[in-house]
């Protein structure tokens, strides 16, 4: 069975003062835990890619002067744990995480200074319609009664810019995310050699001090779909990730509205990861179109989070979501820190009292509304990918490429895979690629491959054993055995 894709799903990175959590505890906590996971039955997939899906710091609250300074020190934190989990997990590669921004990510006392007070006598007639109209100006404080306008929009647009800025420190080198027309908060990531489209959503257009709904810009979903079909890859499978939950109690006002989802789902979206309320959950969200579309949308606790935040009964947490490789479902895994410091299974309830719940995927359909073929499509992307990178000097990489596709006997990707490891002079990668050979050219491959190694045993061992099962000439077959005794000639 071909190994599932697996990615490290953590949320809620804030620390409480009154309940912190260092680094070095995280970090240590998340290995132990991969050691454990990595070998209980059914083992999970070791993971291959991270997504960081919102509330990086715990912000600073209104009317701190040093505010700032704060929130760049937070960021200094955030970034030592996502460098440290990059270099741990993904051999030092960031783009292969993925990061959204949080309601605590939000510079509360730079949207506070966007505002100004409204009389009391400029009250509009229906405050409360006006309130909760999409795009409104006005927020209300609850604590001191009072009504304040959004005056100064070039300055409440900058209530995201340390985030903003972290983000791109973050990537500074690389050319990921890819980003889309100007004022869009939806960078685009293509991972797993293009096989997964992932667009990275700002749910919190027009979150602020005083307004903590979650929201996705109106056209923030379109713009995605537009640049996941420009790409240059036909992805198998489009995932969103943000960071509101989408369902809560009547009694709170920071979830988002469904609908969005729906608007995803419309759009090709297949499965959705979130976090914001600090517990785990999975579940499919479903439209009828002509036909009837979903997506799982599955959310992760909180890792960092304190006791004082946590919901009633529930730890830190982080998931692991393994996606099978025909995409045909997905499962997530809880993991809990509910003794001292050291991430175990969870126990979760809406799971029937165990630690993982598996999810169906809608099938993926081409223009014509027929389900496309996964394993050729990613046959026909991988064989592509790995010429170009081969071409460039890239051989290694290459390599990487085929070795996530079946390489069957007499194919082109075979062949490909042979005649890249001989360009990047990749002796032992024939040898195993080889072991049996299963034609004369493979056969010679080997051979030639093994005298590189200078290994006289193993050349002979394979000349003997197999030349007459693959009909060898009595001419190449001499040869062979020439060029094997020179090796032995030359290494005594």
């Amino acid at each position: 069975m071909t190994t599932p894709l697996s990615i490290l799903h953590i949320s809620d990175l804030h620390r409480s003062p009154d309940d912190p959590i260092t680094n070095g505890e995280l970090v240590s906590a998340l290995l132990q835990d991969r050691d454990r996971y990595v070998r209980e039955t059914p083992p999970i997939a070791e993971p291959k890619m991270i997504v960081v899906s919102g509330d990086l710091i715990e912000g600073v609250r209104l009317d701190d002067d040093d505010f700032r300074n704060q929130i760049e020190a937070q960021y200094d934190v955030a970034e030592d744990l996502l460098a440290e989990l990059v270099a741990r997990f993904l051999d030092g590669d960031r783009s292969r995480l993925v990061m959204v921004p949080g309601n605590h990510d939000i510079d509360w006392n730079t949207a506070f200074a966007a505002l100004e007070r409204v009389d009391e006598s400029e009250f509009p007639s229906d405050l409360r319609q006006e309130l909760h109209t999409d795009d409104s100006l006005l927020r209300w404080d609850w604590k001191t009664q009072r009504l304040y306008r959004i005056v100064r929009p070039d300055v409440y647009a900058e209530r995201l810019a340390p985030f903003r800025r972290f983000r791109e420190r973050f990537y500074s080198g690389l050319d990921v995310p890819r980003k889309l027309n100007e004022g869009s908060d939806a960078p685009i990531y293509d991972l797993f050699d293009g096989m997964i489209g992932v667009a990275a959503f700002d749910s919190c257009d027009g979150n602020d001090c005083f307004a903590y709904h979650g929201r996705i810009g109106p056209e923030s979903v379109a713009r995605s779909d537009l640049a996941l079909r420009d790409g240059s890859s036909s992805h198998d499978l489009r995932m969103a990730v943000w960071h509101h939950n989408i369902e809560g109690s009547p009694y709170r006002t920071d979830y988002m509205d469904v609908d969005i989802v729906r608007g995803m789902i419309g759009r090709g979206f297949k499965l959705g990861l979130h976090g914001h309320q600090h517990k785990a959950q999975a579940g499919s969200q479903v439209i009828r179109l002509p036909d009837r579309a979903s997506m799982a949308v599955i959310s992760a606790g909180s890792l960092c989070a304190g006791r004082e935040q946590l919901p009633l009964g529930t730890h830190r947490q982080y998931n692991i979501v393994e996606i099978e490789s025909d995409f045909t479902s997905v499962c997530t895994h809880v993991r809990a820190m509910a003794v001292a410091n050291v991430f175990s299974r969870a126990t979760v309830p809406e799971f029937g009292g165990v630690s993982y719940m598996r999810l169906p995927l809608t099938p993926t359909k081409d223009a014509a509304g027929q389900v496309v073929n996964i394993p050729e499509r990613r046959r026909d992307r991988a064989i592509r990918v790995a010429e170009a990178k081969a071409k460039s000097g890239q051989s290694e990489s290459a390599l990487q490429t085929l070795r996530q596709i079946p390489l069957p006997s007499g194919t082109y990707e075979r062949q490909l895979y042979l005649d890249t490891a001989e360009q990047a002079n990749d002796w032992h990668t024939i040898v195993a690629a080889t072991d049996p050979p299963t034609s004369i050219p493979e056969l010679v491959s080997r051979v030639n491959a093994q005298c590189k190694l200078k290994d006289h045993e193993g050349a002979t061992h394979s000349i003997n054993n197999h030349s007459e099962t693959l009909g060898l000439p009595d001419t190449i077959k001499a040869d062979l055995h020439k060029r094997a005794s020179l090796v032995k000639v030359m290494n005594t």
